[in-house]
């Protein structure tokens, strides 16, 4: 959106800005700083004094576009629900469109889901938490429990899959195989199925011990059980049919385990989304 703004007065640019709108100190900044703000038709990217007269053209983020639904927060850490389609670090990233909104912090994302995979992401609000935070995921500290509908019905209602991932940075593909190859790592993914949707159609609970890249898609992909919507590790044909362009995965619950340190009041504690993966596709 564009806001033109007539100076009155001599004063900073940042003032200018925030005398004439409803954004905050970081807001502002952030905006000046990302070249966002012209001054008498010259784009601009620092705060500096204007004068009266001066025409200053702010290009302020869409309010609605960036809105983000928050799970759970306190003066640490920040939870959000991730929508599809949208990449948790980058330009117009989940990242940047939060600080956009936040006035009083920087939020700094601690893990990351799939361009196209929804559900919970963890951010840290200080440096102290996104030490902690960054440790306990390294150290696998942190549970991630994922559902997801999958084409196709397990022969077992749950089960514990291990096997070996092998990751093809320049296809942005991974291998699943049951036996250990050069290069490959090992994998774990439990899963619990939650309800038979239809005759091809299946909702499951999904909990990777170890967190590689794609390893939920290509270990259910390996045993036959891809994710509906998946356009690398999934059945096109089925995808086309229930009309679903992006993979139907939800991070649904994360819960944190910190023994001591700042976190320490979060221990055993879960932060839980409630999702119906039924309304992403055609019935």
């Amino acid at each position: 959106m564009l806001k033109e703004i007539v100076v009155t007065q001599k004063q900073l640019l940042s003032d200018a800005i925030g005398d004439n709108t409803d954004l905050g100190f970081y807001r502002i900044h952030k905006i000046i700083k990302s070249r966002n703000v012209k001054v008498n038709g010259v784009r601009v990217g620092v705060d500096m004094n204007v004068n009266e007269g001066d025409l200053v053209c702010a290009y302020l983020p869409d309010r609605e576009k960036d809105s983000i639904e928050v799970v759970y927060r306190d003066d640490n850490i920040l939870v959000v629900s991730k929508s599809a389609g949208i990449e948790v670090l980058g330009e117009d990233s989940l990242t940047e469109r939060i600080n956009n909104i936040l006035t009083d912090v920087t939020a700094t994302p601690v893990h990351r889901l799939d361009r196209n995979t929804m559900g919970l992401v963890v951010f840290a609000l200080n440096k102290n938490a996104e030490k902690e935070l960054l440790d306990s995921f390294k150290e696998r500290e942190i549970d991630k429990t994922y559902n997801c509908m999958v084409v196709g019905v397990p022969k077992q209602p749950s089960a514990k899959l291990k096997g070996y991932l092998f990751k093809d940075a320049k296809k942005s593909l991974v291998y699943i195989s049951d036996v250990q190859k050069q290069g490959y790592v090992p994998v774990e993914t439990n899963y619990r199925l939650l309800k038979k949707v239809n005759s091809e159609l299946s909702l499951l609970e999904v909990k990777p011990i170890t967190g590689r890249t794609h390893q939920i898609r290509a270990h259910l992909a390996s045993i036959r059980l891809p994710i509906l919507g998946d356009g690398k590790y999934g059945i096109n044909k089925i995808n086309r049919k229930y009309r679903v362009k992006t993979q139907l995965l939800c991070c649904v619950k994360i819960t944190f385990h910190f023994k001591q340190g700042t976190l320490k009041y979060l221990d055993n504690k879960s932060v839980v989304l409630s999702v119906d993966l039924t309304q992403y596709y055609k019935k």
